[in-house]
């Protein structure tokens, strides 16, 4: 029996380590793979070995690989190592990623001794390495969190384990953890995760900044196109990724604003671009980039200041809205491009964040005191179209017909295209010849991009300079975080004309979509929450240096001082105002007053030993109805000891209950005490739950004897 017992122990505790050991792998394999850098081969291969290891320990199978097999898969990866290095991926960390989860996958399927466990711990570790570097993401920690808790009960496990180690693989030993090991993993997991949060917010960080030159940055970045393309047959799926958080320091404006990122000149008839052109560099003055000139910057009228943070899109490009006057930005050089727009010299690995102070123009704004003016060239260069349908030519004469001034005929072409033809994401049903021509005459639908381009076309046929200008429109505050949030969907094309005496002013011709969505609903709900999340985790986690530990700091300090000082007032006025109310009872008032007062504190008092009552109650009627466990013995061996009290007789502590019915002998006592020890024996120690309704009928017996 005491055999069987132990190695049913010890295949419990051996399924247990296993399990550990396979969510440690796990939770390193998902953090990679939220990453978004792992190749689908690499990902579907491992995945694939972890869920065989899985249904083996479920009891779902066995299986065998010999180790002939695994030799030679190793010495063949060898080789495909340096192909992977020089021609596949062309990268270290992708090349180095590929070799951990090959060396996971084979002692994952073969893993049977000591030494192949601790392999596979050192892997699950260069996983949630490769992770960290691979990923700025929320997600990272959720896997971090899940790694930390596998890494206790894995060790844990395996200290347990090492006495009665086995070198065999057993199936599934026991349906779920032990309550108090589970526990105790939880605990040791959540003490982990606290000690490593306060040294991360006390100490700085250089480690993150030393490995990242490991990883390039292409492998981290993702880029948008610089062109816009029209006459594509691929159907265009708004994407909800957030892209753009922008928190507002001034009154954020009613209405949606437009940040703008780049504008393009030169058309070809089926897409935007421009030409490559260095720009011109600029230098910040006192830690920040001057973009205006000082009559914009005398110019009076509103002015916004809001804090930008970007990621998910190439990371050093700047988003802005109004007319920007002043940026403070990371780095010592600022590009900005020949048709407007600016970039910074490096790329931020983690994203980039900004802060702008911008004019936002409007309809009492006055005009700037020098008039600005369009060279010759530059005129040209706004002005040039490849051959243009006769129809579009018609059209925008006959928009325009009746118009004198640039800025009339701008007007009167956007609110034609505004009112004349329907927003719409569908994808064209064929092939055409000519996109502009086809969405103006004939099918009269489209997106933002066919609105732009048509809008400045048709300007650029009447002589006015016309650029198209891309970035993002809108956004929605999340009540959580305070950031106003701009998706993929956000992303939007626009018009800039040169009107004389004005310079370059904002057309959009795009009409409203009528089939944008209605009141958020409880996912979107959730997915604010989710947003705000991610925003905590790149302000503070990836994010975090030393003017945000300083900050926090300072933070700290002003609120604790406010608390302290601020919760003393407030409670010494709740003093004084129950005092003064108390001034006005009645003598009825304060008698219920105490009683009220009076039972509050009995019911303190009592709680404890009438909840004792009642679950002993419960246990009793559960060993009367034979339903009893091993716990349940030393309650009635508890029970006899205070009914023996009641009649006199007292066990000392020192005594086992058989030494103590040997001081029994002389008295009436002694046979039913000596009946109820040895069947408490059996009970407590022997397993036969099946004598807890006879020793409690033999309690009773003993209450009643004389």
């Amino acid at each position: 029996m005491a055999a069987e017992r132990q190695a049913l122990e010890r295949n419990r505790l051996r399924w247990v380590f296993e399990v550990s050991l396979l969510a440690m792998l796990a939770s390193g394999y998902l953090a990679v793979l939220g990453s978004g850098v792992l190749d689908l081969p690499s990902a579907i291969i491992a995945g694939a070995a972890l869920t065989l290891r899985a249904m083996q320990l479920a009891g779902l199978g066995r299986f065998t690989i010999p180790s002939r097999w695994i030799t030679a898969a190793t010495a063949s990866y060898i080789v495909f190592y340096a192909i992977d290095y020089f021609l596949l991926s062309q990268d270290f960390i992708k090349a180095t990623v590929h070799l951990v989860l090959f060396v996971a996958v084979a002692k994952i399927l073969t893993a049977e001794t000591r030494r192949d466990f601790f392999f596979l711990k050192v892997i699950a570790f260069l996983e949630l390495l490769a992770a960290s570097l691979l990923s700025a993401n929320l997600t990272f920690f959720v896997f971090l969190v899940l790694f930390v808790l596998a890494t206790v009960a894995t060790f844990a496990s395996s200290e347990l384990l090492r006495p009665w180690e086995a070198p065999k693989v057993v199936t599934r030993g026991a349906t779920a953890f032990a309550r108090r090991f589970s526990f105790l993993t939880m605990f040791a997991a959540l003490a982990i995760l606290v000690l490593t949060a306060g040294l991360f917010f006390v100490l700085p960080r250089t480690a993150r900044a030393a490995l990242e030159k490991l990883a390039p940055a292409n492998a981290r970045l993702s880029g948008i196109a610089n062109e816009v393309s029209i006459g594509q047959m691929g159907e265009i799926r708004p994407k909800s990724t957030a892209l753009l958080h922008v928190k507002f320091e001034t009154a954020a404006p009613a209405h949606p604003l437009k940040f703008r990122g780049i504008a393009l000149g030169e058309f070809d008839g089926w897409k935007w671009y421009n030409s490559y052109a260095p720009g011109r560099p600029l230098r910040p003055e006192r830690g920040l980039f001057k973009l205006a000139t000082d009559d914009q910057l005398r110019r009076p009228g509103k002015r916004l200041i809001y804090q930008v943070s970007a990621r998910g899109i190439l990371m050093d490009r700047l988003f802005l809205a109004g007319t920007p006057e002043y940026v403070q930005a990371p780095g010592q050089m600022l590009w900005e491009a020949p048709t407007g727009g600016y970039r910074l010299q490096w790329a931020e690995p983690e994203g980039l964040r900004y802060i702008a102070y911008t004019y936002l123009e409007d309809a009492q704004s006055p005009p700037l005191a020098e008039t600005p003016k369009l060279g010759g060239a530059e005129r040209n260069f706004y002005l040039r179209l490849p051959p243009v349908d006769p129809r579009v030519i018609k059209m925008a004469a006959d928009v325009t017909r009746g118009f004198r001034t640039d800025l009339e005929k701008a007007r009167a072409l956007e609110h034609y295209l505004q009112t004349q033809l329907t927003y719409s994401l569908e994808p064209l049903e064929r092939q055409v010849e000519d996109p502009l021509e086809y969405f103006l005459c004939e099918r009269r639908k489209g997106h933002c991009e066919y609105f732009a381009s048509a809008l400045a076309v048709m300007l650029r046929l009447q002589w006015i300079p016309a650029r198209v200008v891309t970035g993002f429109q809108g956004g929605n505050l999340n009540p959580v975080s305070g950031w106003h949030v701009i998706r993929a969907s956000d992303a939007h094309s626009w018009v800039e004309a040169w009107i004389p005496g004005k310079g370059w002013v904002e057309f959009d011709p795009t009409p409203p979509d009528n089939s944008a969505a209605a009141a958020p609903g409880l996912w979107a709900r959730f997915m604010m929450l989710a947003d705000a999340a991610e925003t905590f985790w790149q302000d503070w986690v990836v994010g975090y240096d030393l003017d945000r530990q300083v900050s926090l700091a300072i933070e700290v300090e002003r609120t604790s001082r406010n608390v302290r000082w601020g919760g003393l007032e407030r409670t010494w006025q709740r003093v004084r105002e129950l005092a003064a109310t108390a001034r006005d009872w009645s003598p009825a008032h304060t008698v219920a007053g105490l009683i009220v007062l009076g039972a509050v504190v009995a019911v303190w008092l009592l709680a404890p030993a009438v909840l004792g009552r009642l679950r002993a109650v419960r246990r009793w009627r559960r060993v009367a109805r034979g339903e009893s466990t091993g716990s349940d013995a030393e309650l009635l061996y508890r029970d006899l000891l205070q009914v023996l009290h009641k009649r006199g007789v007292e066990k000392p502590a020192w005594m086992t209950p058989l030494e103590f019915c040997g001081t029994l002998e002389q008295t009436a006592l002694a046979s039913p005490v000596r009946e109820f020890t040895l069947g408490y024996y059996e009970f407590r120690f022997g397993g036969a739950t099946g004598r807890a309704p006879q020793l409690a009928a033999l309690l009773d017996r003993i209450r009643q004897t004389a």
